[in-house]
């Protein structure tokens, strides 16, 4: 059963290889995790980015959460857009973004239970 799992981690991996190798773009994520457990969409419109700058810095620091496993942020539209697994502590991401210098002035998700 061990093995199984290392099989089905190796070939999310290089699925995830590939897909970067045909789309030019690296993507924020953790593509190992992705197996694991259900994933849940979480919006956030964010005042006070004005650059790319911004955003790198937000997606740094969210990329450092645990239950964070991939997004992207738009400083031009002031949103950020992830995938968390569920259950995971959305408190904690509006508490990264403020503490990093921004203010999260909305938070939807798509869940599976309430939060």
């Amino acid at each position: 059963m061990k093995d199984m799992k290392t099989i089905e981690k190796a070939l999310v991996i290089a699925a995830f290889i590939v897909g970067v190798m045909f789309s030019g773009v690296l993507p924020f994520g953790k593509p190992t995790n992705l197996l694991a457990e259900e994933l849940e969409n979480v919006h956030m419109d964010i005042k006070g980015m004005t650059c790319g700058g911004c955003a790198e810095k937000i997606k740094s620091e969210l990329s450092e959460l645990p239950g964070v496993e991939e997004g992207t942020v738009n400083w031009k539209k002031g949103t950020a857009d992830f995938k968390v697994t569920t259950g995971s502590d959305h408190k904690a991401l509006v508490k990264a973004i403020e503490d990093a210098g921004f203010q999260v002035t909305s938070l939807k998700c798509e869940c599976k239970g309430s939060k």
